[in-house]
């Protein structure tokens, strides 16, 4: 049986299972995660493509440059500490990944960061964007759309709970994302990107890594699984 034919059988309720993440979640002693109060980074899930890169681990701050361009009137380089500068939001935010299926690959959080709205109006994007790609220092790269921006607000996060009563924050560790990761509220983990490099605004409808293969590009929490074709 091949992958999409897997993938087909699970979407259509055929198996038990909401994802191949799943069917080997499946056969593990598990313990949910209690929601009721905000999971402090160093109990929340880790998923990655291959573990904390080498280059997040010696990245020197003081040359850090966040590269935001592309589709836009104006492109900009920040720095850590020009990222630290802006106006901060704090914001509730339940992170969830797809192949949650035993309960354990999730976390109420609670981060701190600047709007990525308000990091993308100063670059001003062009009228006909359609979204924003983000590429993280290990290889990975994902999408989200611009409408979706302007509706659920996702933040560029430089710190996260270190408490569970949510009011202790703490900067990213290396296996959260340090120095930044997006993080974007009902969507799936797969779109909040770890370790980000840049940022990117595109016209056109961008597949990211997994999305490259059947995973779903607009990835609502609950509903979007895969782009079946």
């Amino acid at each position: 049986m091949s992958r999409r034919d897997l993938l087909k059988l699970i979407s259509l309720g055929l198996l038990p299972f909401e994802s191949f993440a799943g069917i080997l979640d499946a056969f593990k002693k598990t313990k949910p995660v209690n929601l009721s109060k905000y999971t402090p980074q160093d109990k929340l899930y880790i998923v990655d493509i291959k573990g904390v890169p080498d280059s997040v681990k010696n990245l020197d701050l003081k040359s850090y440059k966040l590269k935001v361009f592309g589709n836009v009137q104006q492109t900009f380089e920040y720095s850590y500490q020009d990222i630290l500068n802006m106006d901060f939001v704090e914001k509730d935010v339940i992170l969830e990944c797809v192949s949650n299926a035993k309960g354990d690959k999730i976390g109420k959080i609670k981060v701190k960061g600047v709007l990525l709205s308000k990091i993308l109006e100063i670059s001003k994007p062009l009228k006909n964007s359609k979204e924003v790609v983000f590429r993280s220092f290990d290889g990975y790269h994902t999408s989200i759309e611009i409408d979706y921006i302007n509706q659920y607000n996702p933040v560029l996060v430089y710190q996260i709970n270190a408490d569970e009563d949510g009011r202790l924050f703490k900067p990213l560790n290396l296996d959260h994302g340090y120095p930044f990761r997006v993080v974007c509220p009902e969507k799936w983990g797969y779109k909040s990107a770890k370790w980000i490099k840049e940022i990117e605004v595109v016209s056109y409808d961008y597949k990211g890594y997994w999305e490259k293969q059947g995973w779903s590009d607009r990835a609502i929490r609950g509903k979007d699984y895969f782009d079946l074709k």
